[in-house]
């Protein structure tokens, strides 16, 4: 697995909860992008290409699954593991299975799990 190379995106509007998602993963060695809404993900995603995506469900304005219904639209292969708060209203609505999320995690994430979840992706995404 090539972390260095591997680049995370992490959309929360909660400042400590990016920071704290960035310094773990660079330390284990990802590049970790963020944005604090959808409206600054897009053109991260479009320019950066990310492998996966760490999206807060409950954003302002656009929320995580409208922004990635945008991002389906363009990107068919980035892994999307949604973190949220409020997962249990979302992890089994039958409209979500066709945007294709790896995995639904609740917040704050214990991080050995979505570590463990990220490696999943990537051996997705490497095959």
């Amino acid at each position: 697995m090539r972390r260095k190379k591997t680049r995370l995106l992490v959309v929360d509007d909660t400042e400590a909860m990016r920071k704290c998602i960035e310094y773990y993963f660079k330390e284990k060695g990802f590049t970790v992008l963020t944005a604090k809404s959808g409206e600054e993900a897009l053109p991260i995603i479009i320019g950066q290409q990310p492998a996966i995506m760490l999206v807060d469900i409950t954003l302002p304005e656009m929320n995580g699954i409208e922004l990635l219904k945008l991002v389906r639209q363009f990107n068919k292969t980035i892994k999307v593991i949604f973190i949220s708060a409020e997962i249990e209203d979302y992890k089994d609505n039958p409209q979500l299975k066709q945007l294709d999320i790896f995995a639904f995690l609740d917040k704050p994430p214990d991080f050995f799990e979505l570590e463990s979840l990220i490696k999943k992706a990537l051996m997705q995404v490497e095959e």
